[in-house]
């Protein structure tokens, strides 16, 4: 009878000790007023990220280098290509005349091309 009332005892505490457990495992997750959804699914890649002050300001300086740097450049290359147009002899500038309208005739005859043949694919693939 002992035996009896002993394990009685133990399976009604493992009961009371096992139910504890399970509920509060399914508790609601502590999200500071936020629902349980917003704080699983939030969207995390809008988060803003601002660099210090001295940072932004290198920045733009290094910008600017680059700027003047890429002006500077594009300066060079034209006055060089003057130069290199200046030396010529009165023969081969009319050659170097001659093949700049020969190249860009070229060219937009090339895109006239392009052109149709793209209308061409588009009509057959609608």
């Amino acid at each position: 009878m002992r035996k009896i009332l002993i394990f009685c005892i133990s399976t009604l505490i493992l009961f009371i000790l096992a139910g504890s457990i399970t509920a509060e495992a399914q508790q609601r997750p502590r999200t500071k007023g936020r629902s349980p959804e917003k704080s699983l699914f939030s969207n995390r890649r809008n988060v803003k990220v601002v660099e210090s002050r001295g940072v932004r300001k290198k920045k733009k300086e290094q910008e600017r280098k680059e700027a003047k740097l890429k002006k500077e450049y594009q300066n060079f290359v034209k006055e060089n290509k003057k130069r290199a147009y200046q030396i010529q002899s009165p023969e081969v500038k009319e050659r170097m005349k001659q093949n700049k309208k020969e190249i860009a005739a070229r060219d937009r005859a090339n895109r006239k091309k392009i052109n149709a043949d793209t209308r061409k694919a588009k009509k057959k693939y609608r």
